[in-house]
């Protein structure tokens, strides 16, 4: 498991990816796409929560990968929006 640090969300894409089979993630800075927040780091004070789904710019989001799966960590301010 993954937690956020700060005011940081932990994100996991839930829309389409351009990802290619060795990981890289192909985007434009302009894009934006959906993604399922996984964690919620403690300083963090929106109302988002665990579980919503968010809309965000990729040229706002770090890469990591944990035990195989690809997580994405953006800043609290980058979120743009919440679908409900």
């Amino acid at each position: 498991m993954i937690q956020a640090a700060n005011k940081n969300y932990v994100l996991k894409a839930c829309g389409q990816t351009k990802e290619t089979t060795t990981g890289i993630i192909i985007q434009r800075s302009d894009e934006t796409e959906l993604a399922e927040i996984i964690s919620v780091g403690p300083d963090v004070d929106k109302g988002f929560a665990v579980g919503d789904r968010v809309v965000i710019g990729w040229n706002s989001v770090i890469q990591i990968k944990v035990a195989g799966e690809t997580y994405f960590v953006i800043h609290a301010d980058h979120v743009l929006a919440v679908v409900k």
